[in-house]
């Protein structure tokens, strides 16, 4: 983590000298116990972070996607909201990015 200090001193002539000095900080215990912990849990295989987006979800999102001009935020309201804007917009732009243009 990037820290900024801002110094401020005299010069040998008496005149007022204002600096800011960067540095990096380290990491507090905490911080770096939190890590030791997830890293432990990841050697022994536990999923780390947000649980995968249910194939249903998924489907039902690609099925709305190509067969409607909805925006994705109408996409999302229209699923009840099970999948975050995010997941909901990349699901979206493959959808439509591997659909066949219209004749």
């Amino acid at each position: 983590m990037l820290r900024m200090m801002t110094c401020v001193k005299t010069d040998a002539g008496g005149r007022l000298q204002i600096g800011t000095v960067a540095g990096f900080k380290s990491e507090s215990p905490a911080g770096l116990r939190r890590n030791s912990h997830m890293r432990a849990a990841q050697a022994r295989g536990r999923h780390l972070g947000r649980p995968k987006t249910p194939q249903r979800v998924v489907s039902e999102i690609e099925a709305i996607a190509t067969s409607t001009d909805l925006s994705i935020r109408a996409i999302q309201k229209k699923i009840g909201g099970r999948a975050s804007r995010a997941i909901v917009g990349e699901i979206t732009k493959r959808a439509r990015a591997n659909q066949s243009p219209p004749l």
